[in-house]
């Protein structure tokens, strides 16, 4: 069977770009299949395309390849589209940032909650409407998959409001096999240097990892009957102290570990994720009179991202030129979360992936309809959360509390209605005070007018 049609809306994505063309020239599964990469920019659409043909002409991979900057000239009979475009992404970052710290709200990473995730939807979520509307005409038999953030209400926009689609929304936070191995070298249950987790230890281990993306937790880990959970708590202990001693600069990565440990003493569960996890939260913010420790969260770094950003692009122009060999490539470009999940879709292998797709009573103190990130059986059916049991009580009222900013953000998004729009950032966790939400709103309004649906400028929309 020839490998599937895959694709890309986003084709110079900084995280999927190389690793789409890695996995279609380097695995049997793909081999005699097709690549689609579609950018709207031109001179990006044409490094990736050199990119790829190099690739695939030293591989002989019997990949077919097209590209356009107009989706719709290639995306008919796909089998995989896979959404991985973002609007000037640090530089948007950058302006919600900068904007919510001056109305008094702090996001490290400024994509998934608070002011930042809400704003970048706004962003995000039209375009990926029109990609799945699309879809129905020229290739409705394909899965579209978000790779695009904020995960968890690009997913809702698409279930709710392209339902006529088939999707799922991925993030690359709990890539398997990777992830399992993580958390069984953390917890003492293979060696530090394991390469993979034996099929022996899969039987006696119970590890449940689930939430809302981004904000997901290691609510259970426990080996042959023995709870690990105080195991990973004492490494974290000591990780905080060296985090303390010798604390990052970048906002993402600065006092993780301490900031987790504050967190799993208060709720019982590890955060996954806590990059991220500790801007949904309104512990490190600042407020009230005592200080957060060990200090509020820093700032997103957005001048430090578009750099990262910058040099990841140059070596991509370096790949598709030639002054860096297709071998060099193969040895330092990497499958990803998304390719690996096509790939087991399409060849039946049944591998298990952690997605993020309506709960459906895996976790059964949650709604039905709960949009998370669970474990999943995943075959061209689709994903099927494992099940997963009680979450904990103690966390149950935030994970209420971020889906609901999301289906809220998710409406405001698609309906351009203000109110809407006002609920969301007022349900957030880290928005306090509604003069500073509408103030915010209305700044980061005029600031991303540029990018932002004309819907949300007439007049009639704008009164409350």
């Amino acid at each position: 069977m020839a490998g599937p049609k895959v694709t890309v809306i986003g084709a110079g994505s900084y995280f999927f770009g190389r690793p789409v063309i890695h996995k279609m020239a380097t695995n049997e599964i793909m081999a005699g299949g097709t690549l689609a990469l579609v950018d709207t920019q031109p001179k990006v659409l044409k490094t990736m395309m050199a990119l790829a043909k190099r690739v695939f002409d030293k591989s002989k991979c019997g990949v077919k390849l097209i590209g356009d900057t107009n989706r719709r000239k290639v995306m008919r009979d796909s089998d995989f589209v896979v959404l991985t475009f973002s609007e000037r992404n640090a530089h948007f970052r950058g302006v919600d940032t900068q904007i919510a710290a001056k109305h008094g709200i702090r996001m490290c990473s400024s994509d998934t909650i608070g002011p930042g995730g809400i704003f970048r939807a706004l962003r995000e979520v039209p375009h990926a409407l029109g990609v799945a509307k699309d879809v129905t005409m020229l290739c409705p038999e394909a899965w579209v998959i978000n790779f695009v953030n904020p995960t968890t209400v690009m997913g809702m926009a698409l279930r709710r409001f392209a339902s006529e689609v088939k999707s799922f929304a991925l993030c690359d936070g709990n890539h398997e096999p990777h992830n399992t191995l993580n958390w069984c070298k953390r917890a003492g249950v293979v060696p530090s240097d394991a390469a993979a987790v034996p099929a022996e230890v899969y039987n006696k281990l119970d590890l449940a990892i689930g939430g809302v993306n981004h904000c997901t937790w290691v609510t259970r880990c426990a080996y042959d009957g023995k709870d690990l959970m105080r195991v990973l708590r004492k490494q974290l202990v000591l990780q905080s102290r060296k985090d303390k001693a010798n604390p990052q600069e970048k906002a993402k990565p600065r006092y993780n570990n301490s900031y987790a440990l504050q967190l799993f003493d208060l709720y019982g569960a590890y955060p996954t994720a806590v990059s991220h996890t500790k801007e949904y939260v309104p512990f490190f913010q600042g407020y009230g009179v005592k200080p957060a420790q060990p200090e509020p969260i820093r700032l997103f770094d957005a001048e430090i991202r578009a750099r990262e950003m910058d040099r990841a692009w140059k070596m991509t122009e370096g790949y598709a030129s030639g002054k860096i060999s297709v071998a060099e490539f193969l040895k330092n470009t990497h499958d990803d979360h998304a390719t690996d999940i096509i790939e087991s879709m399409w060849g039946g292998l049944g591998k298990q992936f952690y997605i993020n797709s309506p709960n459906r009573g895996a976790v059964t103190n949650l709604p039905y309809d709960a949009f998370l990130e669970l474990r999943c059986d995943v075959d061209m059916h689709g994903p099927r959360p494992q099940p997963y049991g009680e979450f904990p009580l103690s966390l149950l009222a935030l994970q209420h509390q971020v889906l609901f900013t999301h289906e809220l953000t998710a409406e405001a998004a698609v309906t351009g209605d203000p109110k809407t729009l006002r609920c969301a950032m007022l349900s957030d966790p880290i928005c306090n005070n509604i003069g500073d939400a509408d103030a915010c709103i209305a700044d980061l309004l005029k600031a991303e007018k540029d990018v932002l649906p004309g819907y949300w400028y007439k007049s009639k929309r704008r009164k409350r």
